[in-house]
């Protein structure tokens, strides 16, 4: 109720505009729904209408339409809904029709309000690439599901007006110690870390891209042997040489690691071995990638190499025995041969000797073959026979012998060839993550756009925007993996949007292996320019405050530093990060959350520690022109309903104007006049008349007099 004015509405009114006691900071949606810019001051400062607020719905909490009215009654004008589903919680987007999708649109429309985003539910969806963490590895049918909630997300967007479609990530476990954005504060010690031990110990998983399975873990622990071959040096490289001494530079040509020659030890009448442990495989990979670049552009890393390595080994054992058994191949045909001639000359010569003649040509041959080691004639009774029939059980044994040799020398290089093409299909867990979740993010941008443009409601641009998960959840989650996601996606939309043919989504492979090429479901004959600019606008990211600093608990103390020191050099870190996000222009929705220490809360700005308001106002004064929303609800419950939007309001000093204040007097903040009596500062010792509380008569809304 707003006095003074006439009837307004049921709500509170800070987020409005009344010719009345209330007023608002400029609303950033005009009457038809567009969203226009907020008033930016010099000073950067949030106004109540620039954060809103987040609702969510379940048992607890019953539909969006009731708690987005909550929400508006307490006086936010910026509302994100966050859905949920699966198990007994009844929700999801599909859950609301036609006439549920109205009723929101007609209370935005009401009271004045916009949707600035909708959260995909977070209980299943918590990464685009498909992977899986109760089976840890890829399923190509779980991200199927995760997309399809995003799907109904931004058409559930569209149809209440527009705004982000937020997504957890969590694209795959990696490495913090090994991951490039990760510096070295001192010799041996790096920034971040996830455990104390991971930079000796930590578990590294490759996947092979053909099906998305793990097919291998790698430990940072575990050592690795291999040959010591013979080397020589050229222009200070030291490379492998074969037996006559001839150099061999390219250390990725199987054929070439087949030529070396292992080194003899003498004494030991054996080969000798090298011991080869994690920083060995860190530096062949940087060699590597100066003198072996790979052909599809990415860099080798350290599991490669260690995979490599092993299955190099594995290779030339399936070679060794190839040429163990090949090497007498050869041999063997020749003697088939010699007893195919030997068979016809006696052949013949029996074919012309009368029966009387026969027992003269004929041999003692034991009954046990060549498999009587010693004891035929002995204690085995032979057999007279014709040398024809000799001969031939001799050819049938050397068939035997060479099907043999054949079978196991070509099952044997067939394993060998097999372990090299996997070779070109394996991939550490997080590159090949990348990879799908450009494709999922890619298509899901496309929709987002096809959806502003084709959706009457949509008043607003829809985007999908992925969110910093928690550190744990793997590679997505550092605000540099964020932006490298968002950035490959945009660089997917754009090859979606505008190329003929595109490797196969099915995964339809050639023989060799490579995905084979199809017609463009998403082709839409755009030019690059247009698509880029499209990209820009439909895939962009949730940056969430509170998960950024769940950093501290990985964020390693230098020598000597005590805590407030350690600190003060992560907050730094903190603004330098969201500082590197803004100035490439990712940023399109706010999570504005705080928190203590480095656990998962929501609590409402001001009562943590992290920098929020000084980073959200410098973000104004550099541009920023998405949406907000506080999260701080964990103080709701337990310290008073209401204080993740008053508190946060409180905290940013946000400015309400339109009070009635003299002309050109600054315009008070909302902690002004939050808990105030009619402009008063202090709470009236007592109320009569008219506006005294009555058990017996209250408004029809129920709403608490002011």
């Amino acid at each position: 109720m707003i006095f003074g004015s006439g009837y307004q509405g049921p709500m509170r009114s800070y987020h409005a505009s009344p010719a009345g006691y209330l007023g608002s900071f400029s609303h950033p949606v005009s009457d038809d729904g567009q969203k226009i810019e907020g008033s930016i001051d010099g000073s950067g400062a949030v106004g109540v209408a620039d954060m809103g607020m987040s609702v969510t719905e379940g048992a607890r909490f019953g539909s969006l339409i009731q708690t987005a009215q909550n929400a508006i009654r307490l006086g936010t004008g910026a509302i994100e809904l966050a859905t949920i589903q699966g198990g007994a919680e009844p929700g999801g987007a599909e859950s609301y029709g036609h006439e549920a999708r109205q009723a929101l649109r007609e209370l935005a429309r009401a009271n004045n309000v916009y949707f600035t985003s909708v959260h995909t539910p977070t209980n299943s969806v918590a990464n685009l690439s498909g992977y899986n963490p109760q089976e840890r590895g890829f399923n190509d049918e779980f991200r199927h599901r995760e997309m399809e909630e995003v799907k109904k997300a931004i058409e559930f967007a569209a149809d209440v007006g527009g705004g982000a479609v937020v997504v957890h990530t969590g694209e795959a476990q990696r490495d913090m110690s090994t991951a490039p954005w990760n510096r070295e504060i001192y010799p041996g010690q790096k920034e971040f870390l996830g455990f104390d031990e991971e930079q000796g110990r930590q578990v590294l998983y490759m996947v092979d891209d053909r099906n998305g399975k793990l097919i291998t873990e790698v430990r940072k622990s575990q050592t690795v042997f291999e040959p010591d071959f013979e080397t020589t040096v050229i222009d200070g490289k030291e490379v492998y040489v074969d037996q006559d001494g001839n150099p061999l530079q390219d250390e990725t040509d199987f054929d070439n690691l087949f030529r070396r020659v292992p080194k003899w030890d003498s004494g030991g009448t054996k080969f000798k071995t090298k011991r080869r442990d994690w920083q060995f495989f860190v530096d062949k990979a940087a060699r590597w990638n100066q003198n072996h670049p790979r052909e599809d552009g990415r860099d080798w890393t350290a599991e490669d190499i260690f995979f490599r390595t092993q299955m190099e080994t594995r290779v030339l054992q399936h070679r060794g025995h190839s040429l163990f058994y090949g090497r007498s191949y050869e041999e063997s045909q020749r003697a088939r041969d010699e007893m195919l001639k030997a068979y016809d000359h006696y052949k013949k010569l029996e074919d012309s000797m009368s029966p009387e003649e026969l027992w003269k040509v004929m041999e003692q041959d034991s009954k046990m073959g060549r498999h009587g080691y010693g004891v035929m004639g002995k204690f085995v009774p032979t057999e007279g026979k014709l040398p024809t029939q000799i001969i031939k059980e001799a050819i049938h044994q050397q068939n035997l012998d060479l099907k043999h040799i054949r079978e196991a020398s070509a099952a044997a290089d067939a394993e060998a060839d097999q372990i090299i093409e996997t070779l070109e299909h394996v991939k550490p867990a997080q590159v090949y993550a990348k990879e799908i979740t450009s494709k999922s993010y890619a298509e899901a941008g496309i929709l987002a756009m096809e959806q502003t443009k084709n959706n009457p409601y949509a008043k607003r641009d829809i985007f999908v925007a992925p969110e910093n998960l928690w550190p744990e959840m793997g590679y997505g989650t550092h605000p540099r993996e964020l932006l490298e996601l968002v950035t490959v996606a945009r660089e997917k939309m754009i090859q979606f949007l505008t190329e003929k043919e595109i490797p196969s989504r099915q995964e339809m492979r050639d023989e060799e292996g490579n995905l084979k090429m199809e017609i463009n479901p998403f082709y839409t004959g755009m030019n690059k320019k247009d698509a880029q600019e499209y990209a820009k606008r439909h895939i962009k990211a949730t940056f969430d405050t509170q998960h950024l600093g769940m950093w501290w608990k990985h964020f390693q103390p230098m020598p000597g530093e005590t805590k407030d020191e350690r600190k003060g050099r992560f907050m730094t870190w903190f603004k330098d990060e969201v500082k590197n996000l803004h100035e490439h222009d990712i940023i399109g929705h706010i999570h504005a959350v705080d928190s203590l220490g480095g656990g998962h809360h929501h609590l409402p700005v001001g009562q943590g520690d992290l920098p929020i308001k000084e980073m959200l106002e410098w973000m104004r004064r550099k541009g920023y022109k998405g949406t907000m929303i506080s999260e701080g609800h964990e103080e709701d419950g337990r310290f008073g309903a209401g204080r993740q939007m008053t508190e946060t309001w409180s905290h940013l000093g946000s400015n309400m104007v339109g009070l009635g204040y003299g002309m050109g007097a600054p315009a008070p903040a909302f902690s002004d006049v939050h808990h105030s009596y009619f402009r008063s500062m202090q709470n009236p010792y007592f109320i009569f008349g008219a506006y005294s509380p009555s058990n017996d008569w209250q408004l029809w809304t129920q709403v608490p007099m002011e």
